[in-house]
């Protein structure tokens, strides 16, 4: 063999060591997403989109869901890596199946409301009592109203009737006088104010958050940290780009954008005009929120075992 051949063959090993371990030449990381049809589903949207997955070097595969439920099925069997969601569906794969999924990220919050007709005289919670309130049974909704009625000094089982109704049936049984109240999540809470003159007598935030199974976060840490910091740029150009996020989410689920985005301000994290501003890691104040919610979910029998919120976080 000549010295030039084998320089360059001793090169070309050279250089292919140096590729084979570059950034730019690592093949990206694999992750399964589901996300719900709630307004908590416009950022993984987005996320596809704008194509912010792959820039943060994520193979990603979105899966839309309409309840929760599947969406953590899907979790705990391994044939999802991360979920969109709340707070209450985790709580009850954690209760399940102990140590299976962390909180990763908080993504700030839309509403949902106790509706009236326009024809109701009722203004307040306790006006309903001995009334039927259509609710879906199990949701954070759900938890929201228990823990109301208890603090107006209401009994949830005696005081009220409470109808379980799934959350595509709410607006319906409203409409139709088969509830006298129906607590709906945006965007449908929008929709019956503007097409029947619907009535809120009361409001709460629905919380959006982001977990994955812990065996995902075992085996691939990095890419979890490359998920959260893709969500915090999808976070951003929802913010900056809202007609844009807006069409995109709105045509998942066929509704008009304008109505995304009129309800895009209720969310605290579009106000952002920089990544710096985009704070949805787990801090202390997130951890406190856990735990808060955690209890109350746990004092209402939703959670049937005790958990230690610290098990909920990385």
């Amino acid at each position: 063999m000549s010295r030039y051949r084998a320089v360059w063959m001793l090169a070309a090993a050279f250089l292919g060591t140096i590729f084979a371990h570059s950034p730019l030449m690592a093949e990206d990381a694999r992750i399964r997403i589901g996300y719900p049809s709630g307004m908590n589903g416009q950022v993984p949207v987005v996320l596809d989109k704008a194509g912010i997955a792959a820039k943060h070097h994520l193979a990603a595969e979105f899966t839309g869901f309409q309840y929760g439920p599947p969406m953590m099925e899907g979790l705990a069997t391994g044939q999802l890596d991360a979920v969109v969601t709340s707070f209450l569906p985790p709580f009850t794969l954690a209760s399940k199946i102990p140590g299976s999924v962390k909180f990763v990220a908080t993504l700030g919050h839309s509403t949902h409301s106790l509706l009236v007709r326009k024809d109701s005289t009722a203004k307040k919670l306790e006006d309903l009592k001995g009334q039927k309130i259509g609710v879906s049974f199990n949701s954070e909704s759900h938890l929201d109203l228990l823990v109301s009625l208890k603090e107006k000094g209401l009994d949830p089982k005696t005081d009220v009737q409470l109808v379980n109704l799934q959350p595509n049936e709410l607006p319906a049984a409203l409409e139709k006088g088969l509830v006298a109240a129906a607590l709906v999540r945006q965007p449908q809470v929008l929709r019956l104010e503007e097409s029947v003159g619907a009535k809120p007598i009361q409001t709460w935030p629905f919380r959006f958050t982001s977990v994955v199974s812990e065996n995902f976060l075992k085996k691939n840490p990095q890419a979890v940290a490359d998920y959260v910091a893709a969500l915090k740029e999808a976070v951003l150009f929802t913010a900056n780009h809202s007609d844009q996020a807006s069409t995109w989410f709105a045509e998942t689920q066929r509704i008009d954008p304008s109505v995304v985005k009129k309800l895009a301000g209720e969310n605290p994290l579009y106000s952002a005009k920089s990544l710096d501003d985009v704070r949805i890691e787990v801090d202390d104040d997130f951890k406190k929120l856990i735990s808060e919610r955690l209890a109350a979910a746990t004092e209402n029998g939703f959670v049937k075992s005790k958990i230690d919120p610290a098990s909920l976080v990385p």
